[in-house]
């Protein structure tokens, strides 16, 4: 789902895998100041981490989550075309969202989805590791009640209706 916030790097992303969100360990999300960016060994992964200003203590969750995409802002006509394309571009490409959802998590959430499957007529089903500094976040994004608004993707052309995210995995800071 191309989402605002979110970079396609497919060669960088394809290297990185999930250790660009498995710096794990905790930050007080209340200060002002910028977060110590992460220093993985690798120095791929360290520019990544600079570049999307990746914290060095975070929380980490993983999962699954489903959405629909539709036509248009009604969200009544589903958007096969869209759908389709942006499954395609996720398991070719991968995609980093260096500020995820920021109009329902605010500022801060580091997303990275790399599998995407159709799992029924107008669902798609997507795999994801995602983290943050504020732990108060990582609990939002794992609660089943959390509602997302409707959300536009303009290479896709289609709006998408994200469903609760199943969080299989959660690592707190060590």
């Amino acid at each position: 789902m191309v989402r605002r916030g979110i970079w396609i790097a497919p060669l960088l992303l394809a290297a990185l895998g999930i250790g660009v969100v498995v710096a794990v360990s905790m930050a007080d999300a209340g200060t002002a100041q910028r977060p110590e960016p992460a220093t993985p060994d690798s120095p791929l992964l360290a520019e990544v981490a600079e570049q999307i200003a990746l914290p060095a203590r975070t929380w980490t969750a993983s999962g699954t989550h489903t959405a629909q995409g539709y036509t248009s802002e009604a969200a009544r006509t589903l958007s096969v075309e869209g759908m389709k394309a942006d499954c395609d571009n996720i398991n070719l490409n991968k995609k980093l969202a260096a500020d995820f959802r920021s109009d329902v998590f605010g500022p801060g959430m580091k997303g990275f989805f790399y599998k995407c499957q159709r799992v029924g007529q107008g669902l798609n089903k997507y795999w994801f590791t995602i983290s943050s500094a504020n732990h108060a976040q990582i609990d939002t994004l794992c609660d089943p009640h959390t509602k997302y608004p409707i959300v536009y993707d303009a290479p896709h052309h289609t709006y998408w209706l994200d469903k609760p995210f199943t969080c299989t995995s959660r690592v707190d800071p060590s």
